[in-house]
C-alpha cells in the first residue's frame, strides 16, 4: 500500500513538473506588438514624400510635389532646407522628376533621374552625374522609394532602373521585360560602368511560366551595410533572397509563410492593359508590398492577404473608389528576426511603411484626408516590441 501511494505521489509530482516546464517554455516565447510612438506634421502647400532618413544629422530626405523641390526635414517635421533643382539651365537637372532619391556615403545626397543619377554635396554642388542607360521613360510626380548603394574599397555602387519602383510590363511587354528588366542595373558612379544583375533564380514563380503576372513584377529590397548584405523580396515570393556584397553572389534563402495569399494565373506575354484577365493581378491577387529593417536583426515584411473576386465585387458595390491592397484590413505584417521568420503575424496598420529607424522603430505617411484640402502631410513612427 506504501509502495503504491509513493508511486501515484511521485506520477502527480513528475506531471506537474511537465506542467511548470511547458508554461515556462510557452511564457518564454516572444509576443509581439506594433505601437505608435510619435507623429509629425510637415506643413506645405502640396503632398510631401520622404524616402530617407539620416540618423547622423536627424533629418529626412523628401520631395515636394508640384513645386519639384528637394526638402530636408526635421525629425519634428520642420522644413530646413528646400532646393530647387528641376528645369532648363547651369546647376539643374532638366524637366523629368527624380524616381529615387537618398542619403549616400558621406552624407551625399542622391537623387536617380530616369536617365541619370547625381550626387550631391550639403549645399547641392553636384560631385557626381552620370548617365543612366534607362529602357523608356518613366514620368512620375515625385520619388517612388529610396535609391540603394554599396561600396567596395574607393567604388561606389547604385542600384538603379525604374523596375525597381515599378512592375516591368509597364516598360518594356517582350522576353526581355519578362525577364531581364525586373531586377537591377548596377551603376559605378565615379567611371558610369553600368550593367544588369542578379536575374530571377530558378526556382522563381517568374520563371515557372511563359506567361506573365502583370502588376506584380515587382520586389522590395534594401542594403544592409551592417552585414554587407542584400536582401530581395519578390511581389509573389515565398522567399527572401540574400546576397553577399560586394561580389552580389547568391548567400541563402530566408522562407516566409503567408496567413493567406490569393492568387491568379499570370496571362500571356504582350496581354493588353484592358484584358479582363489583368483585373484580378491588378487588384486582387496576394503580394508583398514591402521589406524593411527595424533593427540589426529583425526585418518586417507587410503583405496584401488578396481578396476572392467575390469579396472584390462585393466591396466595390458598395464603394465604387475601394483599393482592396491598400486596406489594412486586407494587409498583414511578418516578422523575421534572426535570420528566421517568427510564428505571430501582426495586424496590418494604417498609412504607407517607408522604411526602418532602428531600435524597432519604422516610418509611417498617414493617408491623405480625402474630404478636405490640407496644405500638411502627416507622418507617424511606430515601433515593434516584444513582451
Amino acid at each position: 500500500m506504501k509502495n503504491t501511494l509513493l508511486y501515484f505521489l511521485t506520477l502527480i509530482f513528475l506531471a506537474s513538473c511537465g506542467q511548470n516546464e511547458t508554461k515556462e517554455t510557452e511564457t518564454s516565447i516572444s509576443e509581439y506588438s506594433i505601437t505608435k510612438i510619435d507623429s509629425f506634421e510637415v506643413n506645405n502647400l502640396t503632398r510631401v514624400f520622404i524616402r530617407d532618413y539620416s540618423a547622423e544629422l536627424d533629418r529626412y530626405f523628401g520631395y515636394a510635389m508640384v513645386e519639384d523641390d528637394l526638402l530636408e526635414i526635421s525629425g519634428e517635421g520642420e522644413i530646413i532646407k528646400r532646393t530647387h533643382k528641376k528645369g532648363d539651365g547651369p546647376g539643374l537637372y532638366g524637366n523629368w522628376n527624380p524616381i529615387g532619391i537618398s542619403f549616400g556615403p558621406e552624407q551625399e545626397r542622391i537623387v536617380e533621374l530616369p536617365f541619370q543619377i547625381l550626387s550631391y554635396d550639403s549645399t547641392y554642388s553636384v560631385i557626381h552625374s552620370q548617365r543612366i542607360q534607362s529602357p523608356l521613360p518613366i514620368r512620375t510626380f515625385g520619388p517612388m522609394g529610396r535609391t540603394e548603394y554599396f561600396q567596395n574599397s574607393d567604388s561606389t555602387f547604385y542600384l538603379v532602373g525604374p523596375s525597381n519602383y515599378l512592375s516591368s510590363h509597364y516598360l518594356i511587354q517582350n522576353e526581355e521585360g519578362r525577364d531581364t528588366l525586373k531586377n537591377f542595373y548596377k551603376i559605378h558612379i565615379q567611371s558610369g560602368d553600368m550593367k544588369s544583375i542578379i536575374p530571377y533564380r530558378e526556382s522563381s514563380p517568374y520563371r515557372q511560366t511563359d506567361n506573365i503576372y502583370q502588376e506584380l513584377m515587382t520586389k522590395s529590397f534594401l542594403v544592409d551595410h551592417e552585414k554587407q548584405e542584400l536582401l530581395i523580396l519578390h511581389a509573389l515570393s515565398k522567399e527572401i533572397e540574400v546576397y553577399n556584397l560586394p561580389a552580389l553572389d547568391f548567400s541563402r534563402s530566408i522562407p516566409i509563410t503567408h496567413s493567406e495569399f490569393v492568387e491568379y494565373s499570370p496571362v500571356p506575354l504582350g496581354t493588353m492593359g484592358n484584358d479582363d484577365r489583368i483585373k484580378p493581378l491588378r487588384f486582387m491577387a496576394g503580394r508583398n508590398q514591402n521589406l524593411i529593417k527595424v533593427d540589426s536583426d529583425t526585418y518586417l515584411i507587410k503583405y496584401f492577404t488578396g481578396v476572392s473576386e467575390a469579396e472584390y465585387q462585393t466591396r466595390i458595390a458598395n464603394d465604387a473608389t475601394y483599393i482592396p491592397n491598400s486596406d489594412p484590413e486586407e494587409q498583414a505584417i511578418l516578422i523575421i528576426k534572426n535570420g528566421e521568420q517568427v510564428s505571430q503575424e501582426l495586424s496590418g496598420i494604417t498609412g504607407s511603411i517607408l522604411f526602418g529607424l532602428g531600435d524597432g522603430k519604422f516610418l509611417v505617411q498617414e493617408p491623405e484626408n480625402q474630404e478636405v484640402e490640407e496644405e500638411k502631410t502627416r507622418f507617424s513612427i511606430y515601433q515593434i516590441k516584444s513582451s
